[in-house]
């Protein structure tokens, strides 16, 4: 029995100092403060836990309203952007309307071409400018290239004109090279037709036909057409199909031409 007792005394001798001196001593305290890191953080987390998430929600809303201002900031900088390039274009479109100052003998006004319904339809175009700033009823319309047509209504603020395209429209002209005059009018389909030409009139296809100048309407020499076909026709006579030389869906700015007197 003593010698029982003595040998349950030695082992806990031993496992008191194996436990004191061994390496399960240092895990054993590592294990136990991971625990209670892991554990203080879990109870802050909780504790926490609301005031967290407002704060994110609140920081989400932040974020939110912030991305909406700088949207609406860039698409007001692109709408200012477009708007400075598209006043550039116009400026540039407007100061090319009289090139070379062939309309100077003409007071000139300008006018943004509306193509509405009544282009497609009627072969007509509405203007922005009217009686007060000028416009009148007769006056020439043209731009950079040539003749678009002629004023036939004026409103207050509007003016509508007669495409050189219309079956109402006629004007003399004459051929670029042999100055060969003839008369010409719309077709309503887009064209331009020349009739009772002369077989030796030496016209063919290619050729531009431009304003006499003798109308006080028009300058002289402004291209109206280009010939497209020469054909004959049975009461002796050949015609002329032709295509207005200004093209009427790139229209943008127009000159209204009075002739000057002074």
């Amino acid at each position: 029995m003593h010698k029982f007792k003595l040998w349950l005394i030695l082992i806990s001798i031993g496992l008191i100092a194996f436990d004191k001196y061994s390496f399960i001593s240092n895990f054993r305290d590592s294990v136990v403060i991971w625990m209670q890191k892991q554990t203080s953080l879990l109870f802050y987390r909780i504790q926490s836990y609301p005031r967290l998430l407002l704060l994110h929600t609140t920081q989400q809303q932040e974020l939110a309203s912030q991305n909406t201002q700088l949207k609406k900031q860039i698409e007001e900088y692109s709408l200012l952007l477009k708007q400075s390039k598209n006043q550039t274009h116009d400026v540039a479109a407007v100061n090319q309307l009289n090139p070379n100052g062939v309309y100077d003998d003409f007071s000139q006004i300008v006018a943004k071409a509306i193509l509405d319904v009544n282009f497609f339809v009627n072969n007509q175009m509405l203007i922005d400018v009217g009686s007060t700033k000028g416009s009148q009823i007769g006056a020439a319309v043209v731009n950079r290239d040539g003749v678009v047509g002629q004023v036939y209504n004026v409103n207050a603020n509007s003016s509508q004109v007669t495409l050189i395209t219309n079956p109402e429209f006629k004007i003399y002209v004459e051929q670029s090279v042999t100055k060969s005059k003839m008369l010409a009018q719309g077709s309503g389909n887009g064209n331009i037709i020349v009739r009772y030409l002369d077989k030796n009139d030496k016209i063919q296809a290619g050729d531009i036909l431009e304003t006499t100048g003798l109308d006080d309407v028009y300058p002289a020499r402004i291209p109206v057409a280009k010939v497209v076909k020469v054909f004959y026709e049975n009461n002796g006579f050949n015609s002329a199909l032709c295509v207005p030389v200004v093209d009427f869906h790139q229209l943008q700015y127009v000159l209204v031409l009075k002739y000057d007197s002074k």
